[in-house]
């Protein structure tokens, strides 16, 4: 029996199976191996261009809603069922994938605007949501309620306000894209502290061009170049090997 098959499946999972993929003829993803499980944070560290990003966003099925030509090889599985079973809705709650861009676009919202298009709730109620916000350090920048311009948060309020949606829409994947890079070290804390917390009972995965800044809290450390996995196992013995 392969070792994939011995692993205990009671906890949601994703699994790649010599996965490659095409974007306009050019392969951008080679033969990648990679099993994900919830409790575990997950780091992939690639320079641009290593293939980081459409990995991820294989995830939720992203790649065909931004390039025209898209073909993959191989099995991606979540929950050990083909990702292309799934309901594209259904996948999108699943999955929380966050990127660089997205910080930008909530300046445009009010926390209701944000609310009514990451929860899919046509009315909302501070109430409901105000313990969680609390939590998280968001309730006190909401000073003009659901009204309050999310532009007038800082960046690591907006990446909190984003794990806040995941947390509320239960999803079992999240994905933080190189959108923790440019974080300082004090306003970081904050955040990786919320991420150990919430991999409980999730698959937590971080991408980063930053190799050694996130190995401390990488349960599995993934190296990528030009689109293959050269490495990928636990942080301390990466760092032993080299």
């Amino acid at each position: 029996m392969e070792e994939s098959q011995k692993r205990t499946r009671s906890r949601s999972s994703v699994e790649l199976r010599n996965f490659s993929m095409t974007i306009d003829s050019v392969p951008v993803l080679r033969d990648v191996n990679l099993f994900l499980e919830a409790g575990q944070l997950t780091v992939i560290y690639g320079p641009r261009g290593a293939g980081k990003s459409v990995l991820l966003r294989s995830f939720s099925g992203l790649n065909r809603e931004i390039y025209e030509n898209v073909s993959w090889s191989g099995e991606l599985l979540i929950n050990e069922k083909p990702v292309q079973v799934y309901d594209k809705k259904l996948l999108r709650q699943m999955v929380s994938y966050v990127e660089p861009s997205f910080v930008e676009a909530m300046d445009e919202l009010t926390f209701a605007d944000f609310i009514k298009i990451t929860l899919s709730e046509s009315s909302v109620s501070l109430d409901d949501f105000a313990s969680e916000l609390d939590r998280l350090g968001i309730l006190k920048f909401l000073r003009r309620e659901l009204k309050t311009p999310v532009r007038q948060f800082y960046t690591m309020e907006k990446i909190m306000l984003l794990l806040f949606a995941a947390i509320v829409k239960k999803s079992m994947i999240v994905v933080l894209d190189c959108i923790l890079d440019h974080l300082d070290d004090d306003t970081l804390v904050p955040v990786l502290k919320e991420l150990l917390n919430i991999k409980q009972d999730r698959i937590v995965v971080l991408s980063t061009r930053q190799k050694l800044r996130f190995l401390p809290i990488a349960d599995q450390f993934v190296m990528m170049k030009s689109g293959t996995i050269e490495y990928r196992g636990p942080a301390r013995e990466f760092v032993l090997e080299r």
